[in-house]
């Protein structure tokens, strides 16, 4: 009876929701250009949210609302996020790790990634733009350099190249150029120019008449939660461990032998949960720019952020899992209070419970794109059309943006932004 009670309890704790789970319907929905949708099914999972996700779900809004051109709900969604975003300070010590590692991982506050910190400021900046409040997208713009220097200074050089945000930059280039500040724009392009030297345009010129378009390609990486549960338990003098594995169809039984160091009379439940990035299938590998109904050119890689999310995840892999391996043993002793001898088989089983209880991390701002590219070129006053056709790797054409119309006035410059497909 112990053992199908124990069994019950690992098969119970295996349908917790991740936060993966929770944006998939809405994050598809975004990623197919359905974007009431995607933010009425978001609009939910704000109202629901916890404390400690809320921003995350915020921030997520905060760019579906962009995609769709409500701008002042985007700002104050973005804004939100932003503020608290940017007072989490990530923080690592032995006494911290310890008072958190008690609980799941997913149960403390969302810390943000450095990029997602300048992706938010960088997508305030557009918005405010984009609504016309020039006067706020100057100030917008000089919190992202604030940002963007307060980050970088912390990276040697190799990691600068992989972990900029050059899409933030090139923004903050273009409204320096826009206001006639030459010498500022052409060090935010030089340092674009050093990772992507496609991107970087032929010079700074405040008084051409221009369109800069900026396209995202793709979703970017996804986690998920990758778990290792078993259970010990001494059977005939033997110690026997039950395991169930990622990927495999049923449990792992192995056979330690007589272990005097180790062998739980009650048995042992444990369950080790961490985190693992996931790359997602691309429809789009890239795409040309249609203005005015005739094809003009590519528009060349800005910003590589499925790269960059990944690169920054992987630098913090090995405190996650210490963490994760803390949280473990602590919940393996945690069974050995819960379960008094005074307290029967219902405490033993609670303990267990508490311990098969554990899922990783898989927050993340899900609605980044996997890559950001820049087109742009010189054009006439006057009223124009522009228009995205995306092709696949092998070439192939597969889908067009809609139309955007937009007006140019003499010397001054026209952004269009256009979130893309997966």
């Amino acid at each position: 009876m112990k053992k199908i009670l124990i069994l019950a309890v690992l098969i119970a704790t295996s349908g917790c929701s991740t936060y993966t789970a929770k944006m998939e319907l809405s994050r598809d929905f975004y990623y197919d250009g359905e974007y009431e949708s995607a933010i009425v099914g978001v609009d939910e999972l704000v109202e629901k949210a916890s404390k400690n996700d809320i921003h995350l779900f915020l921030a997520e809004r905060g760019k579906m609302r962009l995609a769709a051109g409500q701008y002042d709900s985007a700002i104050v969604d973005l804004q939100r996020a932003e503020r608290r975003f940017h007072e989490i300070e990530g923080t690592f010590s032995i006494s911290e790790m310890v008072k958190t590692s008690v609980k799941s991982a997913g149960s403390m506050e969302y810390q943000p990634e450095s990029h997602e910190k300048i992706m938010v400021n960088a997508y305030l900046l557009l918005a405010y733009w984009l609504r016309g409040d020039t006067e706020g997208a100057f100030v917008e713009r000089n919190r992202v350099v604030g940002r963007l220097k307060h980050y970088t200074d912390q990276l040697s050089q190799e990691d600068w190249e992989k972990l900029d945000v050059p899409f933030a930059r090139y923004l903050v280039a273009l409204l320096y150029e826009m206001e006639g500040l030459t010498d500022d724009a052409r060090i935010e392009y030089d340092e674009v120019e050093k990772i992507y030297p496609e991107a970087r345009p032929a010079g700074e010129n405040s008084s051409l008449t221009e369109i800069v378009v900026f396209a995202e390609l793709g979703r970017g990486p996804v986690k998920v939660s990758r778990e290792i549960k078993g259970y010990f338990n001494k059977d005939a003098g033997n110690l026997l461990g039950f395991f169930e594995l990622p990927g495999h169809s049923g449990p792992l039984i192995v056979n330690a032998g007589a272990l005097s160091s180790f062998s739980p009379d009650d048995g042992v439940v444990f369950s080790f949960a961490f985190p693992q990035y996931i790359r997602q299938p691309r429809i789009a590998t890239g795409c040309t720019v249609a203005f005015d109904g005739i094809e003009a050119a590519d528009a060349v890689l800005l910003n590589d952020i499925e790269e960059t999310a990944m690169t920054a995840f992987g630098k913090d892999i090995g405190k996650i899992l210490l963490k994760a391996a803390v949280r473990t043993s602590l919940q393996i002793m945690a069974q050995e209070k819960v379960s008094d001898k005074k307290g029967g088989i219902f405490f033993d089983i609670l303990g267990k419970a508490l311990s098969a209880i554990d899922k990783a991390d898989t927050r993340s701002w899900q609605t980044l794109p996997a890559e950001v590219r820049v087109f742009r070129m010189e054009c006439e006053p006057g009223e124009h059309e522009v228009v995205l056709n995306y092709y696949d790797e092998s070439g192939c054409s597969i889908c067009s943006s809609r139309t955007v119309s937009f007006s140019v006035e003499k010397g001054k410059k026209q952004i269009i932004y256009l979130p893309g497909p997966s």
